[in-house]
């Protein structure tokens, strides 16, 4: 899936066995969250076992797209599916630390950097 709401803005999903992978590229606000939103829905419907967000070339980062973070962490909760977030840009790891989000949350585990 890749949606094209702002320039350079993509969202690629993969699967592998249980696991479901979504990378995320460019500006995530409020007019991007949505596409972010539908690919994480389309993962609590499959099979997945677990999805890992890879926000690493993330540039932008607003509290439209932090609310989807939680919310779909929650979502797929709900279904008794892990959301991990991997890879983290430089501004996606400051707002996580800034809003408290990079600490234990219900919602998702952050996974080491790399």
């Amino acid at each position: 899936m890749s949606a094209a709401s702002s320039p350079g803005f993509a969202i690629h999903t993969g699967q592998a066995g249980d696991d479901t992978s979504i990378v995320v590229r460019g500006e995530l606000d409020l007019s991007t969250s949505p596409a972010l939103a539908a690919a994480l829905e389309d993962a609590a419907a499959t099979g997945a076992g677990s999805v890992t967000l890879d926000l690493s070339a993330v540039t932008f980062i607003d509290s439209s797209a932090l609310r989807v973070l939680v919310q779909g962490g929650r979502d797929l909760k709900t279904c008794g599916k892990v959301l991990f977030i991997g890879g983290r840009s430089t501004v996606v790891t400051r707002v996580l630390a800034m809003t408290n989000l990079d600490t234990a949350t219900e919602s998702f585990r952050l996974l080491p950097k790399q």
